[in-house]
């Protein structure tokens, strides 16, 4: 039997669920089992886009967005037991790994109000699902309290200046969308396009998109005019 090429963008789903809470904008997320992707890290829910997200019915350009929209309201239901108006989704961003990462996957983020009602958590997809603030998680993760992968630090790093979900959802629409094609630099430094060093690897030019993970807490620098 022949085997999947491991080394080809899939693609994927993330949903960042909001809701306004008594100290701000709040977002629901679980805690990965200790084996298996993400071991360990807070995530939002999501996975990989499967058959039944396809339905052929869209012109070619918009599949992508379509059925990585589909699947993220799947893997929502899936593993919270909430039910998204795939309407009230804003794309975020896509976010794809560096060279070496294996599985690859292209994943689109998505933006999407509280639909209601209690989530529960999965019991084979996470140990923990809670509502938490932007800000909490960045101190616990500099704290080593927690462990945080870097697109859902950058993510929750670009949200904890909004205050509630009618803020966070205009800021997703309304700011430019991004590709975070990542790139992996000596140094533990992960930098995207408009850094120096995301195609000369010497990095003598002046521009900074880039997150450095020596040390915590973690430094996402964007500069010049980002």
């Amino acid at each position: 039997m022949l085997q999947p090429d491991r080394t080809v963008n899939r693609l994927a789903a993330t949903v960042i669920v909001v809701r306004d809470g008594s100290s701000g904008l709040e977002t629901l997320m679980l805690k990965r089992p200790s084996t298996g992707s993400f071991a360990d890290a807070w995530v939002w829910p999501g996975g990989a886009v499967e058959a039944v997200d396809r339905d052929g019915e869209h012109a070619a350009s918009e599949v992508e967005s379509y059925i990585a929209r589909r699947a993220g309201v799947r893997e929502t239901e899936e593993e919270t037991g909430l039910r998204l108006d795939p309407e009230s989704m804003v794309a975020h961003a896509i976010w794809s790994p560096p060279e070496g990462v294996s599985p690859r996957f292209r994943t689109w983020f998505f933006m999407a109000p509280d639909p209601g009602g209690e989530p529960v958590a999965c019991e084979d997809e996470a140990t923990a699902l809670e509502w938490v603030r932007p800000a909490d998680m960045l101190d616990a993760h500099a704290c080593e309290q927690l462990t945080l992968v870097v697109p859902t630090w950058v993510t929750l790093h670009q949200m904890r200046d909004s205050g509630t979900v009618a803020e966070a959802l205009d800021r997703c629409a309304n700011e430019p969308f991004e590709h975070f094609e990542t790139r992996a630099r000596e140094g533990d430094r992960f930098c995207w396009f408009g850094d120096a060093a995301f195609e000369d690897e010497a990095g003598t030019g002046t521009g900074r998109h880039r997150l450095e993970t020596a040390t915590r807490p973690w430094r996402y620098i964007t500069e010049p005019g980002r």
